[in-house]
């Protein structure tokens, strides 16, 4: 499974037992791992077995570490040594209030020739992957074209594909995609209208798409077919520590379903288990990891209604 990644970062994690805005704070603990959705996205899969690769760019020290992660976990790198170093994230955790804060730097540009060097990069593996997932958002230099080339390359091999992204979409969605992953409100800005049902309805009628997932945080969310509705209520957690990357758990389960089903016949019961996973996500304190134990006790206590398009 390819997990493309053209803005990947370094994330650091740091805890506090209470953190105070506008104070000398010092952390209990930090963690330091890959970001990115994409990068989130192959550890998942990693962690439960199943080998993937990350594609995108990759410069600096913070570049060097995130190959050396990716190495380390037996990730294939498909990654592009570009001029500008790999930003850096923070996440600020505060385990008294349960809350996190995520502090991103601006991402680099990336030059014609590297974006170049990248695309053919993924031309040559592409026949190699089951699926391919589109992950997160541009770094300058990037437009929308280069997600569509990809989906396009994807048709060109008869690859599902896995859109988890929100913005400049329009030549990628044109293109077609086999899912995409939001949040309610990344489909209210795509579709230009506010109520759900029909921002889904215009979204899906404008571009096509087969299966359209919507999150909204942690009480609810939806999974749209041309023809069904399928509504998720989840249970409420007894803590959160992070939620940071816990979306990206969701597209990692939804991918390796689509690529043991690209015509997602069985998607709205793998949707219900990605959901799990992503809940699961929010009790640990490192970006997109969970136990599968608590992810399958979690998945029990999900609740779905499947309706008829209104």
């Amino acid at each position: 499974m390819l997990a493309v990644c053209p803005n990947p970062a370094w994330q650091k994690t740091l805890c506090f037992e209470h953190y105070r805005a506008g104070e000398v704070n010092r952390a209990s603990r930090v963690q330091e791992n890959g970001g990115g959705k994409g990068v989130n996205l192959a550890r998942v899969l990693q962690s439960l077995g199943f080998p993937a690769a990350v594609a995108g760019f990759a410069g600096g020290n913070t570049g060097q570490c995130l190959r050396a992660e990716l190495q380390k976990s037996g990730c294939r790198d498909l990654l592009v040594e570009c001029q500008a170093p790999t930003r850096s994230c923070y996440t600020v955790i505060d385990a008294a209030k349960q809350q996190a804060t995520e502090l991103i730097e601006p991402a680099g540009r990336i030059t014609p020739d590297e974006a170049l060097q990248l695309q053919k990069r993924l031309q040559e593996a592409g026949p190699a992957f089951s699926v391919i997932c589109l992950c997160g958002s541009l770094p300058p230099g990037l437009d929308g074209a280069f997600y569509a080339s990809l989906a396009r390359l994807a048709r060109a091999l008869g690859l599902p594909v896995l859109l988890d992204s929100a913005a400049d979409l329009s030549a990628t969605l044109s293109t077609g995609v086999s899912l995409l992953k939001i949040n309610i409100v990344e489909l209210q800005a795509l579709s230009g209208e506010s109520e759900l049902y029909r921002a889904a309805g215009v979204l899906q009628e404008r571009y096509q798409i087969p299966w359209l997932g919507i999150t909204a945080g942690p009480d609810r969310a939806w999974l749209f077919s041309s023809s069904r509705v399928y509504v998720y209520t989840l249970p409420r957690l007894p803590r959160t520590v992070s939620c940071i990357g816990a979306g990206d758990c969701a597209s990692a389960i939804l991918a390796r379903r689509l690529a043991e089903e690209p015509g997602g016949t069985r998607l709205p019961g793998y949707f219900q288990e990605a959901l799990a996973c992503a809940s699961a996500s929010c009790l640990t304190d490192i970006p997109s990891s969970f136990a599968p134990e608590t992810a399958e006790e979690l998945r029990r206590q999900i609740t779905c209604q499947e309706l008829s398009r209104p």
